[in-house]
């Protein structure tokens, strides 16, 4: 039997969902609940690379029994018709043992109707447990869905589950520091992603190229998770804004306790708008880092699907992952997915009732916010705006000269620029928003660089304005 304390870390790992698998298997394979407590059959759904066969294969080698793996390609290799599905089925002995019908959504048909078949005889098989794993649970039969006793949903894990199954991959090996970095970059990925972002610094550590902490940078998703780590400090010319959002967001996160003992109602959700480039995304990203929250951007072509539903079951899985633990859902150009359903398509309407149905469905004083942005902000569906959704509007502002300044402060404080304030003041005077004040300091950068030089100057600022003026920035 595998270690218990090895395996508890791994099931940690999974939450409530890992230890109610667990206890499945101890009632029914190992005998520990009476037969009348005992669960026969449960559904095990995910997505790709939310840790299915892990869990089953680890949990099989803990309890030391039988592991029957019946896929339907094999199944149906081994005879004609379904008799192929009931040779494997007739390995099941008295020994302990767990069935496991892996992708069950592909025996369905006639095929479904000899698993049921096996279901209803689950008396005569005592020490066994039915484990059905599946990516797509709405495709699976009627007449086996029923029949399960339970249905687990593996969702991707929050912080505490990630620090867990990292600690179990690498067997409590990994240093303090760079287990936190590893559980902060993979925040809203599925255990594979973890595992991936895990074993890129595990190479790189068993060949002596680097040590652990130097092979933090390198990262599986170095860029994108980067762009993650957004503070307020970062931030420029937009003071006002911040002091809104810490206290929407941060404070009722960070002093739950206190909000619920005087009976404040924090917003569920909060509108930002105001023209492009003004900093709507990179303030939803700092709220995020600052409560350790789970960022989940909503972009458009992740949830218009083809298939009928289908777009309404992708946005419902975002708000599933979300209350997985504190997180802020970021729908971005709110508009264009969610505009008023006078002027929207079949699947937009869906799309806007789904959202409603998500939006009551989050719990007063829950660890959940959803954070939107829109450029115009008369295009969206007024209902949306209703007290206990977007309950909440504030205006990002073009920034004026003193925040431009700031700004220009902001995102060059590691840059050596020759004459900085004089350079700043006559910067600052340009009307720009802040995305293109980013992207002027980094067209000046690329100027130092075909000067050869580490240091700016004017002539770099005054090479970026002309881009600036034939429009050729991409921000």
């Amino acid at each position: 039997m595998a270690s218990l304390l090895t395996t508890k870390r791994l099931v940690e790992g999974f939450g409530d969902e890992g230890w109610r698998l667990y206890q499945a298997i101890d009632g029914r394979v190992l005998g520990s609940l009476p037969q009348q407590l005992q669960v026969q059959s449960t559904m095990l759904s995910g997505r790709t690379g939310t840790g299915k066969s892990l869990l089953v294969t680890q949990l099989s080698q803990h309890f030391n029994c039988k592991l029957v793996r019946v896929h339907p390609g094999r199944a149906l290799a081994t005879g004609a018709q379904h008799h192929g599905l009931k040779r494997q089925l007739n390995q099941i002995t008295a020994e302990p043992t767990i069935l496991w019908l892996v992708d069950v959504e592909l025996f369905c048909g006639l095929y479904g109707a000899v698993v049921a078949e096996f279901l209803h005889s689950m008396d005569e098989r005592p020490n066994c447990l039915v484990i059905m794993t599946t990516r797509h649970p709405d495709k699976v039969g009627v007449n086996i869905r029923h029949l399960c006793a339970d249905h687990i949903r593996l969702l991707p894990p929050g912080n505490s589950e990630r620090r867990h199954l990292a600690q179990w991959l690498t067997n409590d090996r990994m240093p303090q520091d760079v287990l936190d970095v590893i559980v902060e970059e993979t925040r809203g990925k599925a255990v594979a992603e973890l595992f991936a972002a895990i074993s890129v610094r595990v190479k790189f550590q068993s060949t002596g190229m680097v040590r652990w902490r130097d092979s933090t940078n390198t990262s599986w998703d170095k860029a994108s998770q980067a762009s993650f780590k957004v503070s307020w400090s970062d931030i420029g010319g937009l003071d006002s804004v911040i002091n809104e959002l810490q206290e929407s967001i941060v404070w009722p996160l960070r002093f739950r306790e206190q909000f619920q003992r005087l009976g404040i109602r924090p917003p569920r959700g909060i509108l930002l708008y105001g023209p492009p480039g003004t900093g709507k995304t990179m303030l939803a990203k700092a709220a995020a880092s600052e409560v350790s929250a789970n960022f989940i951007p909503v972009a458009i072509p992740d949830l218009i699907k083809g298939e009928i539903g289908e777009s309404e079951k992708s946005l419902a899985q975002v708000f599933e992952t979300a209350k997985r633990g504190p997180s802020i859902v970021f729908l971005d150009e709110i508009e264009a997915i969610f505009g008023s359903r006078e002027n929207s398509g079949e699947v937009g309407k869906k799309l806007i009732t789904q959202l409603f149905l998500e939006m009551d469905d989050i719990p007063e004083n829950s660890n959940v916010v959803v954070l939107a942005a829109t450029n115009q902000p008369h295009l969206i569906d007024s209902s949306i705006l209703r007290p206990g959704r977007l309950d909440k509007a504030i205006l990002v502002p073009v920034p004026d000269e003193h925040s431009r300044r700031d700004i220009l402060c902001k995102v060059s404080r590691h840059l050596k620029i020759e004459n900085a304030e004089d350079i700043f003041n006559w910067l600052a005077k340009i009307e720009m928003p802040g995305a293109e004040i980013k992207a002027l300091v980094k067209y000046a950068c690329y100027s130092a660089i075909q000067r050869k030089s580490k240091v700016l100057n004017k002539s770099d600022f005054d090479t970026a304005l002309a881009k600036y003026s034939n429009q050729a920035f991409i921000c």
